[in-house]
């Protein structure tokens, strides 16, 4: 679970040499000022009292925890930038804090996947941690099986099925894992079938989706029942059904298979594909497919493009690239490249509101090197997005890349999701020959 490299397929464009030093001098900035725990506990308390939306600050959490912070530590170590006892001592706290207050569930982004991420890739150069690893992966396969799903005509959350929190990202993290035990088979079959069931390639015809998000689901903060009285069927990777089709395809590819799985992911794809917009760059996609009081789709006839990995065109694209490389479909592959190219022309004229993965800059660093290998445009912007993000870059701020969880308030937060962790990765990725294998947490492999 290393690196993926690649071959056949153009080189990524390298920085020149002034620009890639930049670059450095930024990841190992953010490097010295989160390196101990001692560090971490306090940036976390300072941004947690900053935070207009509260987060879940704690050791194992991928997001918000050390967890987060030991990929960081572990891929500045690969690039000469940091010291990999740093990642492990991030690794050894975030698994010893589980003995304190176990993980409640099963989740990529807060729970048991997201640690067991984190620790996998630690082992990969301290084979040390793999028998902590292997227990792990049993811990994770028994708590996706003993997660409960609703039943037959109660209404799904999106945190059942999605990348964040639900059984997509799980079912990526399990996949992941070469020759998988027993339970952790079994484990990802249940996860697939439930998956496959929600995909509802076999619903009734007239019948709304079973992903359909209605009212009583919704989560308390957001303007979610005035855009959406009625329901809605989510669009964004982070939280809808491109992150479920790039889940079965990933679990497709490495070998977990079940019945029904290629028709959801027909099914998936083909409604994705089925609400593509278009504006004068060329395709877009909302945030998500309002419904009426009946359930029945409304149409959607323009919207603004996000410009971030958590919704809009450029995570979509990424998430049916996914599903194209997985399953070797070239026509879906091309859909997916003319997608990320029309929303990088949106972007030269726009500007995400913060530097991070989820929903900022860092998202669509990232995004452009998943997308080199196989778009000339995609190589071509790299260097102007990675200036771009390191305008944002401060030493005035504690972790150097600050946030904004909502417009206008900063957060300095030291972590992966909305934080100068994930930055600092993104900026590593850039001048990376291999695509990183972290890529998994937000791609899906």
């Amino acid at each position: 679970m290393h690196t993926v490299r690649e071959t056949g397929e153009p080189p990524v464009r390298t920085p020149d040499a002034p620009l890639a030093e930049r670059v450095r001098d930024a990841v190992r900035l953010v490097v010295s000022r989160t390196a101990t725990t001692d560090q971490w506990a306090d940036l976390a308390l300072r941004a947690a009292e900053q935070a207009a939306v509260p987060m879940g600050w704690y050791p194992p959490s991928l997001s918000h925890g050390q967890a987060g912070l030991a990929l960081l530590h572990l891929y500045a170590a690969r690039a000469g930038l940091g010291d990999r006892e740093h990642a492990y001592g991030h690794v050894r706290e975030a698994v010893l804090a589980t003995q304190v207050e176990a993980l409640a569930g099963p989740g990529l982004f807060g729970g048991t996947a997201g640690l067991a991420l984190a620790l996998a890739e630690c082992a990969e150069d301290e084979p040390r941690f793999r028998p902590s690893l292997l227990r792990l992966y049993e811990q994770l396969a028994e708590q996706a099986i003993a997660t409960g799903w609703p039943a037959d005509g109660q209404p799904l959350s999106d945190s059942d099925y999605d990348v964040v929190n639900g059984a997509a990202g799980v079912l990526t993290c399990l996949v992941a894992l070469p020759d998988p035990s027993p339970l952790v088979r079994e484990a990802a079959a249940v996860l697939l079938d439930r998956l496959i069931r929600s995909a509802g390639a076999d619903r009734p015809e007239g019948a709304p989706p079973r992903w359909l998000l209605r009212p009583e689901v919704y989560p308390p903060v957001g303007d979610y029942h005035r855009q959406y009285p009625h329901g809605y069927l989510n669009l964004g990777v982070s939280h809808g059904v491109p992150g479920v089709a790039a889940a079965l395809a990933v679990a497709w590819a490495a070998g977990h298979r079940r019945p029904g799985q290629r028709e959801a992911l027909a099914e998936l794809t083909g409604w994705l594909l089925g609400h593509r917009l278009t504006d004068a760059q060329g395709p877009l996609w909302a945030n998500g497919v309002p419904v009426d009081e009946h359930g029945a789709e409304r149409p959607v006839a323009h919207c603004h493009d996000q410009l971030a990995w958590c919704y809009g065109t450029a995570g979509i694209a990424a998430a049916l690239l996914a599903v194209a490389d997985c399953t070797e479909d070239a026509g879906l592959r091309a859909s997916a490249v003319e997608a990320f190219e029309a929303a990088l022309r949106r972007a030269a004229t726009a500007e995400p509101r913060t530097p991070t993965l989820c929903h900022g800059l860092a998202g669509l660093v990232m995004l452009a090197r998943e997308f080199a290998p196989h778009s000339a445009a995609a190589r071509e912007a790299l260097p102007g997005l990675l200036e771009r993000l390191l305008a944002y870059a401060d030493p005035a701020h504690p972790v150097v890349f600050a946030d904004e969880d909502v417009p206008g308030n900063t957060v300095d937060d030291p972590g992966l999701l909305s934080g100068a962790a994930g930055v600092a990765l993104a900026l590593l990725a850039a001048l990376a020959d291999e695509r990183p294998a972290w890529f998994r947490v937000f791609l899906g492999r």
